[in-house]
């Protein structure tokens, strides 16, 4: 029966840590992404215009599909440059190390078929 109410207990915590996650990568979006990909993550935020090469749209689901987790977190770590793209796109600052993966799964949530 311990043995039970322990499962249950760490499957509970497991929930609860990915609900925080998600929320935690929405959070993190608004307030490192949105400005140039933009509230449905088209490319079209608010600092679209001033930069000059278009923002990326994560609405392309042809485009998302080519693109590895791995890909999409070291874009997210270093910036454009660091994977030879525009400077113009900025490391998305101090996001803990964990919270990478559920901010790429946001991202792709724009593109769901």
């Amino acid at each position: 029966m311990k043995r039970l109410a322990l499962v249950a207990a760490v499957l509970l915590t497991a929930g609860l840590t990915t609900a925080a996650l998600a929320a935690t990568a929405e959070e993190n979006y608004k307030n490192h992404c949105l400005k140039c990909h933009g509230e449905d993550g088209d490319g079209r935020g608010p600092a679209a215009d001033v930069l000059d090469v278009p923002a990326g749209d994560f609405t392309d689901c042809e485009h998302m599909k080519s693109l590895s987790d791995d890909y999409l977190i070291e874009i997210m770590k270093g910036g454009g440059q660091a994977v030879g793209k525009s400077v113009q796109m900025p490391a998305a600052g101090k996001i803990p190390e964990e919270e990478y993966p559920a901010l790429a799964e946001y991202i792709r949530s724009f593109c769901e078929e």
